[in-house]
């Protein structure tokens, strides 16, 4: 019996929440399968992989802005590639790459397509006009798809409210991460408790909205682990709000374990959101999350428990919420081990891993193309 082909893609490969999911399934699912990662050129996705021993292959139209004439070499690069292969499976990441693979993959008769939204690009935060446009453009694409996975109920729901397809069509299978990086002991550096944001600086993440936060929080440092095009206005803003002194930018790096571990409190203020990886991987590090009510986060962080829910855009309360956490540790300590232990028990890569690769088994085996060993005992790596 063949070992099936399975070809994941995704748009960019620079580091993120869908370039993480990828990366799990991919290690997950060497073995059962011949596994191939499709992606634009040059990131650390790419890198990682083929340290790996994981068969990358770069496709230079990828881009993560629209733009006619790259995205139609992307789609053509694509379309040679899934004719020129045997593919199984086609798993299809983030809304560009999404609707490429899934547009270029009938021609190539792959019988089957998965196709995972890792957050609805038509979303709350968005105007209405823009939002109906992205749902038709949505709802074109899901009927190319065998099978949809969204990493939250919210993203179901959703989906089903716009039209985009029915809910029997679609999967929720939540993301998780490996704890083991996570779990060794806390490691303080100072006596100003410090809030960490990870994820890239850009608008919809309202990094700008945590800097005025903490601007009146003179008892909190504030730490960034990413990149993006807001860096300069956030340590413009730190600098016209006097702290400057208590912001660091420390751009991305791969030791995010290590950097939780030296934090007391994490925040995410953002204005529409998936399933981020990067409150399941501060919860797995004991820290009480502050974060927006959005997309799927009242999914992760349960307010009052194991932290604190506040509006998008909302600078008083999140100074709020965070003050609380600033100023009693019993507070931070309490919420931060209930999220650990939420985090253990409900958004383990394991559980998502096992999950996902039974669907693949399910839709393939219903293809008929090929049969599959039972992917029970498959671990993430």
């Amino acid at each position: 019996m063949s070992t099936p082909h399975l070809v994941l893609v995704v748009t960019l490969s620079e580091w993120g929440g869908a370039q993480h999911y990828v990366h799990q399934l991919a290690r997950a699912a060497r073995g059962a399968y011949d596994v191939t990662v499709l992606c634009g050129p040059g990131g650390l996705l790419v890198e990682r992989l083929r340290t790996e021993g994981i068969r990358v292959v770069e496709i230079p139209g990828f881009r993560r802005n629209l733009h006619p004439v790259r995205d139609a070499q992307a789609f053509l690069q694509l379309a040679h590639f899934l004719r020129g292969e045997r593919v199984d499976l086609l798993h299809a990441n983030s809304t560009k790459a999404g609707l490429l693979a899934r547009m270029a993959a009938p021609a190539a008769r792959v019988p089957v397509v998965v196709f995972t939204a890792h957050g609805w690009a038509f979303t709350e935060g968005r105007p209405p006009w823009v939002q109906r446009f992205l749902a038709k453009t949505e709802s074109f694409g899901a009927r190319l798809a065998t099978r949809i996975i969204c990493v939250s109920e919210y993203d179901r729901d959703l989906a089903v409210r716009f039209g985009v397809a029915s809910r029997g069509r679609m999967t929720v299978i939540r993301n998780g991460v490996d704890p083991d990086p996570f779990l060794r002991d806390y490691k303080a550096t100072g006596t100003r408790p410090t809030i960490v944001m990870i994820g890239r600086l850009v608008p919809p993440k309202d990094p700008l909205c945590l800097v005025d936060a903490v601007r009146r929080l003179p008892e909190a440092r504030l730490v960034f682990l990413g990149d993006g095009p807001l860096r300069t206005r956030i340590e413009a803003a730190a600098r016209r709000g006097g702290v400057d002194a208590r912001v660091s930018l420390l751009g991305s790096r791969p030791d995010v374990a290590a950097v939780l571990r030296t934090c007391d409190i994490f925040a995410l203020p953002s204005r529409w959101e998936g399933l981020p990886f990067a409150v399941i991987e501060a919860m797995m590090a004991g820290l009480p999350v502050v974060a927006t009510r959005v997309g799927g986060l009242p999914e992760l962080v349960e307010h009052g428990v194991t932290g604190f829910l506040v509006p998008a855009g909302d600078a008083g309360a999140l100074e709020e919420a965070l003050r609380a956490l600033v100023t009693d540790e019993t507070l931070r300590r309490r919420m931060g081990a209930a999220g650990r232990q939420r985090a253990l028990r409900e958004f383990t890569a394991d559980r998502m891993v096992r999950e996902t690769l039974a669907l693949y088994a399910s839709l393939i085996q219903r293809s008929g193309r090929v049969n599959l060993p039972d992917p029970v005992n498959v671990k993430s790596g």
